[in-house]
Order: structure tokens, then sequence, then C-alpha cells
């Protein structure tokens, strides 16, 4: 797999694979996209954080195909932890590409010399649950969160169950 910053041509491709699609992003914290301008928007807000920040969204390509498989990220919670989360389109669910961005994730928070990574899950997105488990995430009630599930009838406030994981290296 590789991963890249996104830029504006990738638009329609991102809206197509992926963020246009109720059963990709129903458990997501961010509105699914209704239209190109939602995929745009997204695209400058990509830049804006890596920009401010020096980290945020990530495209994911499958490296012999090259079409697109998802997208995964950094967000900073504090100035040593950051929070993390991918979306994968659904031609390649089940396939391990899930486990292999938040790897990379993890990857990317040690060679920023990050204490560790937090996870924010809708508690009953099972597949999720199972894949940030699988890549060492450990549930901590005590980052469980209130959060807003825009893509769920009546966009409800749920408690996202927390997990983190700790970089050991720090």
């Amino acid at each position: 797999m590789e991963m890249r910053h996104p830029v504006p041509e990738d638009a329609a491709l991102i809206f197509q694979s992926y963020s246009s699609l109720l059963e990709v992003t129903r458990f997501l914290g961010w509105p699914r996209h209704q239209s190109l301008a939602d995929s745009n928007a997204f695209i400058r807000f990509s830049d804006t954080e890596w920009e401010n920040n020096h980290l945020g969204p990530l495209l994911c390509f499958d490296r012999q195909s090259g079409e697109l498989i998802g997208s995964a990220g950094l967000a900073m919670e504090d100035q040593r932890v950051a929070s993390t989360g991918c979306v994968i389109a659904p031609g390649y669910w089940g396939q391990g590409f899930g486990t292999e961005c938040l790897q990379s994730m993890k990857a990317l928070a040690n060679s920023m010399r990050l204490l560790g990574l937090l996870a924010f899950v809708h508690p009953e997105n099972s597949a999720s649950i199972r894949m940030i488990e699988k890549c060492g995430f450990k549930r901590d009630r005590s980052r469980a969160k209130e959060m807003v599930f825009p893509n769920l009838p009546g966009a409800p406030v749920v408690r996202a169950d927390g997990y983190g994981w700790d970089s050991g290296q720090y």
C-alpha cells in the first residue's frame, strides 16, 4: 500500500470510492459527502491540516493496481498524543488494508516521537473494534467521549469507545 496527501485531482475518486457511501460512512464522525464539492472541501481541509499541524489525512492506494483503498490520518489531541482512524472502500473490506493503514499510522506516530495514539469508535462498529484491537490498541474507558455520528438516523450523540496505543519508546 502507498500513502500520500490528497490533491484536488483526487476529489472525484474520493467521492466515488467511499466518502459518498452510507454503508462506509455510517459509523464515522464526519458527514457523508453529498456532492463533489464536499470532497473538494475535504482536500482543502487536508491541505490546511498539513500546513498548520504537519499532519492530517492521507489517501491509501493499492501498490499494484493504483486504485484508491481509502484514507487514514492523524490529528493532534495534545502535544505528544494524536488520534487516528481510517476508512476503507467496500471493495477492500476484509483484506487487511485497514490493519495496514493503522499500522502505518503507528509508524508515523513513532517517527514523530509521539507517546501514543487514540482511536474513538462507535460501540456498534464491531469490524473497526476488531481491527484496532488487532493493531494493539487497548480499550480505555477513561478515554470514551460523547460524539455526534452525523450519518446515523437523527445524528445521535453516542458515547464512543476510546482505545489507546502507547508507543513504549519515550
